[in-house]
C-alpha cells in the first residue's frame, strides 16, 4: 500500500465514523506565540481544549504537517543517524470534542491497525497510564489483544500535558515490534529500545492542571490522537527504515542522480538531506524565511546542515533547490501548496545555498590559516566563535 493510500484510508476510516475532515494548519503558526513551528495535530484545536471556542464539529480527522527541531521536541541530532526521527513529519489524527471517549478510541485504533491495515497482532503492544484502570480494562474488553501485551507505565510515558498548567490527561500508546526475533519479545523493551516503535498515541484529556500538585476534572472529556505516517508506511510497506518508504526514496534517488555516491554505500548524508529538504519546503511555503533569529535561524541552520552533508557526497555547488520538484511529486496530492509555490521555494533555497557556499568558502580559508598556526590540536575559543559568528560554521562542523 502506497503512503498516499495509507493516508487516505485513515481519513476515510474516520469520515465513515462521523468525523469531519479538517485541513492541516500551516507549520508556521499564525496565532500561537508560544510555538516556533506547529509540532502536533492538536495545536490548531488548543482553543477548544482551553474552552476558548466551541467546535463546529464534535469529531474531526486530519493529517497535520509537523516540525520538531527545537525546545522539548528536538529530534535534529538524531536525524539521519537513526532510521525513524525526522524534522518534518505527518501526524495522522482523530479527535472527539466532548463526544466519544476511551472505548471508541481504543476499539477503532485496533480495528484500523489489525483489520484494515493487517498489522501483525503478535508484534503490537499497548501501554496505559499506571492509574488508568478504565483504559487498561477496555483494551481486553473491546479488542482481542493478548492480556500480557497491555502494560501499565508511569507519568513520563503515559500522561500527556499541554504545559505546566491547563488541560491534560492519561494516554494510551500503541507500539510495534520491528526487531528480527518476534518469538523473543520483551515487555521491558517497550519505551526503552529502538526495536519497539511508538505508532499511535491516544490521549484522553479529562483533567485540568491547576498547579504541580493539583488536578481537577474537566466538565467535558476529549480525545486527541496522533499517529506518525512515516513509521506506519514503513511497517505496512515491509521496510526497516522510514527512508526506504515511498515518502523518502524518490527524493533519495534524485540526490543519487546528482552525486557520484550511492545511498547504499553511504546512507547518512542521503537521509539527512532527504529529511531536511521536506522541512525546508513546507516551512518556506507556509511563510518562513531563512534569517538570523527565531524560526528563520532554525531554517538557516537546517539548510546549512543539509548543504554540509551534501559536500560529504561531493555536492559542493547549490543542489538542494533541485530537489523541490521531487518533494512536490511525493507530497503534492495532499498538500498542493508545495506544487503551486514551487518556484518561490526554489528561489529562496537557491539564494540561501549560494550565500552559504560563499561564506563557507571564505570560512574554510580562514580555518586553514588558523590550523597552520596551531600548536596542538585544539582551536581557541575566540577563533571558534569567529568561525561560527562571522562565517556561519555550524557548531558541529
Amino acid at each position: 500500500m502506497k503512503s498516499a493510500e495509507i493516508r487516505q484510508s485513515f481519513i476515510d476510516f474516520f469520515k465513515d465514523r462521523g468525523h469531519q475532515f479538517i485541513r492541516s494548519s500551516p507549520v508556521v503558526p499564525n496565532d500561537d506565540p508560544t510555538l516556533l513551528f506547529t509540532n502536533a495535530g492538536m495545536n490548531q484545536f488548543k482553543p477548544i481544549f482551553l474552552n476558548q471556542t466551541t467546535p463546529k464539529n464534535l469529531r474531526a480527522v486530519n493529517s497535520q504537517k509537523c516540525i520538531r527541531v527545537s525546545g522539548k521536541h528536538n529530534d535534529l541530532e538524531e536525524v539521519g543517524v537513526d532510521t525513524f526521527h525526522h524534522t518534518f513529519f505527518e501526524m495522522l489524527g482523530n479527535w472527539s470534542f466532548g463526544d466519544y471517549y476511551k472505548k471508541e478510541a481504543i476499539q477503532w485504533a485496533w480495528e484500523l491497525f489489525t483489520e484494515v491495515w493487517g498489522l501483525d497482532k503478535d508484534r503490537l503492544w499497548a501501554t496505559v497510564y499506571e492509574d488508568d484502570d478504565e483504559a487498561f480494562d477496555l483494551w481486553t474488553e473491546v479488542t482481542d489483544i493478548a492480556d500480557n501485551r497491555v502494560l501499565r507505565c508511569g507519568k513520563k510515558d503515559n500522561f500527556w500535558e499541554m504545559g505546566e498548567t491547563g488541560p491534560c490527561g492519561p494516554c494510551s500508546e500503541i507500539h510495534y515490534y520491528v526487531g528480527d526475533d518476534p518469538e523473543n519479545q520483551d515487555p521491558k523493551g517497550v519505551n526503552n529500545t529502538d526495536e519497539y516503535w511508538e505508532l499511535w498515541n491516544l490521549v484522553f484529556i479529562q483533567n485540568n492542571r491547576i498547579d504541580a500538585n493539583t488536578l481537577e476534572d474537566l466538565p467535558e472529556k476529549h480525545v486527541d490522537t496522533g499517529a506518525g505516517l512515516e513509521r506506519i508506511a514503513t511497517i505496512i510497506q515491509g521496510k526497516k527504515s522510514n527512508y526506504d518508504s515511498d515518502l523518502f526514496l524518490p527524493i533519495i534517488h534524485k540526490i543519487e542522480s546528482l552525486s557520484d555516491f550511492s545511498y547504499e554505500d553511504n546512507p547518512i548524508p542521503f537521509r539527512v538531506i532527504a529529511d531536511h529538504i521536506r522541512m525546508l519546503c513546507f516551512s518556506i511555503v507556509d511563510g518562513a524565511l531563512p534569517s538570523n533569529e527565531g524560526r528563520g535561524y532554525v531554517l538557516r541552520r537546517i539548510l546549512r546542515r543539509a548543504a554540509r552533508f551534501g559536500r560529504s557526497i561531493d555536492l559542493a555547488e547549490p543542489f538542494l533547490f533541485k530537489l523541490v520538484p521531487t518533494v512536490g511529486e511525493v507530497m503534492g496530492s495532499i498538500f498542493s501548496e508545495v506544487v503551486d509555490k514551487r518556484s518561490h521555494i526554489e528561489k529562496v533555497i537557491r539564494a540561501e545555498e549560494v550565500s552559504f557556499n560563499q561564506t563557507l568558502d571564505r570560512g574554510i580559508n580562514h580555518f586553514d590559516k588558523i590550523i597552520s598556526k596551531l600548536d596542538g590540536d585544539e582551536i581557541g575559543g575566540a577563533d571558534a566563535f569567529k568561525l561560527y559568528d562571522t562565517y556561519g560554521f555550524p557548531l558541529d562542523l
